[in-house]
């Protein structure tokens, strides 16, 4: 089986991070019925929080959100050494060239389809670590 084949139940725990609350329990969703098994936090801070808790395999976060945007975010969880490594997707209803330079390991534009969505998270976290 190759990796573009593999189950997301083979996952480890995806962490969303999403100030909206139907985008969580979409995505949320979509990856249950893939068997993944989902952490949400609503902001950077309960994301970091909640990353730290449950060490995630893959962080998906959204780039607008109140307080610590989905860029703060990408940076302090980079100063976290438990967590430097983890890939990280950022989502935006903004085009991404808007952000100046490409940190984080994925970009999402939304709304983002299951046929990107899905392919894109078995490719990172098939990454090394």
């Amino acid at each position: 089986m190759t990796d573009d084949n593999c189950s997301v139940s083979k996952m480890q725990t995806i962490l969303l991070v999403d100030d909206d609350r139907s985008i969580r329990i979409a995505w949320k969703r979509i990856l249950q019925l893939e068997g993944g098994r989902v952490e949400t936090a609503s902001d950077g801070d309960a994301g970091l929080d909640t990353a730290n808790r449950v060490q995630p395999v893959l962080i998906i976060a959204d780039r607008s959100m109140p307080g610590m945007n989905g860029i703060e975010f990408f940076h302090r969880l980079r100063r976290e050494p438990k967590l430097a490594g983890v890939p990280v997707v950022l989502a935006s209803a903004e085009h991404e060239f808007a952000f100046g330079a490409r940190v984080w390991d994925e970009f999402w534009q939304k709304p983002v389809s299951v046929e990107t969505m899905l392919p894109s998270i078995r490719r990172l976290v098939a990454l090394p670590s």
